[in-house]
């Protein structure tokens, strides 16, 4: 209790200096770096028995628990605009935090959740579910990679290159999962999937030709890469961000300009300011050499 108060005198969140003294706290991203560390220690030592935290200190921080205990299986999903289950390997990792071997001989996991939803979190503890490839996703720009290094030139080759991911085992076991059409036995049967395969690297080689990533010559089926194409391999940069620049990108354009269109990437859609942060940013605002003309 003496140390929880002595330590509570340097939090510096009010909320953080009234509960350290009872043996509770809170960890999250909106508190500062030194807050934060300061009840990762305390806990870690025992000295504070109750930790509200948020999902992030679960696979965040290794901190190991008697008890852990999950209060809704919801989160917001700023991708697709509303609350989304929780997904299985995050559940996973936080009930991992219950019970650690070298700290304790047992742990206890609570889940509060929806009825609808409690036999999908007994299978999840009870049975193995298969994990499912996201690759669809994000097709176009490991094809593009592909074809920068020279390892896929046609789009027969494409195809073929597929054939080695975890995407086509299980869309081999899931064909339906995936969108493509099971084996019937026919006369059109295709167990292999390869017009699946082909239909799939075509779509996504139609889009980086789109956007000049690449030459695509449909007769041929030959894939070529170009500068752009490069770039984008080279930097990691996805392909509908390389359109966009593509898009705007000028000659004469000013500083200000080119700040402002990188703005508009993908990769930075779902960077938010924090609370915390909006203090700073409002003392800077007036001194930067770029006008903010955005919230």
């Amino acid at each position: 209790r003496e140390i929880l108060t002595e330590e509570s005198g340097t939090a510096k969140s009010d909320a953080l200096k009234e509960l350290l003294p009872y043996g509770f706290a809170i960890h999250h991203a909106g508190m500062t770096r030194a807050d934060r560390n300061l009840v990762e220690d305390l806990f870690a030592d025992k000295h504070i028995q109750v930790l509200c935290s948020t999902a992030t200190l679960a696979w965040g921080v290794n901190l190991p628990a008697h008890t852990v205990i999950i209060k809704g299986t919801q989160i917001y999903s700023p991708e697709k605009g509303e609350w989304v289950e929780l997904s299985p390997l995050d559940i996973v990792q936080m009930m991992g935090r219950a019970g650690r071997p070298q700290y304790d001989t047992e742990g206890e996991g609570i889940i509060l959740t929806k009825a609808t939803e409690l036999q999908y979190y007994l299978s999840l503890m009870n049975q193995q579910l298969p994990v499912e490839s996201q690759l669809m996703k994000a097709l176009p720009d490991h094809l593009n990679a592909e074809i920068e290094m020279g390892s896929v030139q046609t789009i027969r080759q494409a195809a073929d290159w597929l054939s080695y991911t975890y995407f086509y085992v299980r869309a081999v076991r899931e064909p339906e999962l995936y969108g493509a059409t099971p084996s019937a036995g026919g006369e059109n049967d295709d167990p292999l999937l390869l017009q699946f395969r082909l239909d799939l690297v075509h779509s996504a080689a139609i889009l980086l030709d789109k956007h000049n990533l690449i030459k695509y010559d449909k007769k041929t089926g030959s894939l070529q890469i170009t500068a752009l194409g490069r770039v984008a391999a080279h930097y990691y940069v996805s392909y509908d961000s390389m359109a966009t620049y593509n898009e705007h990108l000028k000659p004469n354009l000013s500083d200000i300009e080119l700040f402002r269109l990188f703005s508009f990437s993908g990769e930075f859609k779902y960077i938010h300011v924090r609370a915390e942060e909006k203090l700073e940013l409002a003392k800077l605002a007036p001194r930067v050499p770029i006008p903010i003309k955005e919230s």
